[in-house]
């Protein structure tokens, strides 16, 4: 996330970044794909996607879950800092 702040929301885990940066990216993916992608277990993931869709930051596009980047996941990114 360009800019990235020190000070991230208590709710926020480093594995978030690399998330919101990939799908940012690459646009509306499968978790256990990004988890690959970006060298993390896709149990993890797909935990961590789930915060991020309940604080607005993705949202999942389809029945089978795949999940791409709100316009507030946008902001976060080109920001470098997650809401609180």
């Amino acid at each position: 996330m360009n800019g990235a702040s020190s000070r991230q929301p208590t709710w926020s885990r480093p594995a978030d970044r690399d998330i919101i940066e990939f799908l940012a990216e690459v646009g509306a993916e499968y978790p256990a794909i990004v988890a690959n992608r970006i060298g993390m277990h896709a149990p993890y993931v797909e935990t961590r996607c789930e915060e991020l869709t309940e604080r607005g930051l993705l949202e999942a596009v389809s029945g089978e879950v795949v999940y791409r980047l709100t316009d507030a996941g946008e902001r976060a990114c080109e920001s470098g800092v997650l809401p609180e």
